[in-house]
């Protein structure tokens, strides 16, 4: 699986609120047999970096913050002017394989418009982000 979207960091405090306002946090860390070691943590540096990775095999444990339209205007309206989406990015890194946007998501990201692009695929049905630390800190397993 891939998101729309990676976020390095969320705060606890903001992924508390988005979840209050109806997004959904996976049960499980993805990837938790890869653990955090050197060369997983070297695999994420070079994707965020846009640097070919071959896979996503290699990555650490990350969960998923995903939105979906069908929870409403509350979701949307949250979205609109969450903070963190600033921090949202999409490396064009070979083997890192995030899922397409949308028209409309695709259009607002070339743009810089960041919240606009995270608004717009949420609209398409989800906007999924992958998250790879809590308040700065390696995603908990499992």
């Amino acid at each position: 699986m891939a998101g729309h979207f990676i976020l390095r960091s969320i705060t606890t405090s903001d992924l508390n609120l988005a979840r209050q306002k109806g997004a959904t946090w996976s049960a499980k860390a993805e990837h938790a047999d890869v653990g955090w070691t050197a060369a997983s943590r070297k695999v994420l540096s070079d994707a965020l970096a846009g640097k070919p990775i071959g896979s996503r095999a290699g990555l650490p444990p990350h969960r998923y913050l995903e939105c979906k339209f069908s929870v409403g205007a509350a979701l949307e309206a949250y979205l609109r002017g969450a903070g963190w989406a600033d921090l949202l990015v999409r490396p064009d890194s070979v083997g890192l394989g995030l899922r397409q946007l949308s028209t409309a998501a695709e259009s607002a990201w070339k743009r810089g418009d960041k919240n606009g692009a995270l608004v717009e695929q949420f609209r398409h049905g989800t906007a999924t982000v992958e998250v790879y630390y809590v308040d700065g800190l390696e995603m908990y397993l499992p």
